[in-house]
């Protein structure tokens, strides 16, 4: 097992009392010796700066365990996934209802619109057009990648 899947481990177990966290990914970065070592996490509800901390501490007090895991100096940080980041799981779909997405479909075509339902196979979007408004509904299998729309109004 590798370095990045066995972090993921330790990160998951260190999110793990608070139900409403999950971890969205984790990434390894730089040479050995002067690495950097990236955590993401997101919540149902958001979350805080307290929150990455805590688990920040948690990370590094089972990295400091376990020494030859990443060999020389790192840095680590944990931070929310961000508004930029694609959305992975169904919990950050059914987080960000109400919103604009752009998903870019596998057939390479490119659907924007209002994030009005999510279920388990897939996600519908209220797509503006010109003319008119209508619903799309999308199956998970179809999408290569979905972003919030930052919207400026």
């Amino acid at each position: 097992m590798g370095a990045e899947e066995q972090v993921r481990l330790i990160a998951e177990e260190a999110i793990k009392d608070d139900k409403s966290l999950f971890l969205v990914g984790v990434k390894l970065k730089g040479n050995p010796g002067n690495q950097k070592l990236l955590v993401w996490i997101d919540g149902d509800d958001g979350i805080t700066i307290d929150q990455c901390v805590a688990v920040n501490r948690k990370i590094s007090a089972a990295l400091d365990e376990q020494e030859d895991l990443i060999p020389g100096k790192y840095n680590l940080e944990v931070s929310s996934a961000g508004i930029d980041y694609p959305l992975q799981f169904l919990r950050q779909y059914k987080k960000n209802v109400g919103r604009s997405l752009k998903v870019a479909l596998k057939d390479g075509s490119v659907v924007k619109g209002e994030l009005i339902n999510v279920e388990e196979t897939g996600f519908t979007l209220l797509e503006e057009s010109k003319k008119e408004q209508k619903e799309v509904e999308l199956s998970f299998d179809e999408v290569e990648q979905s972003k919030v729309v930052v919207s400026f109004k």
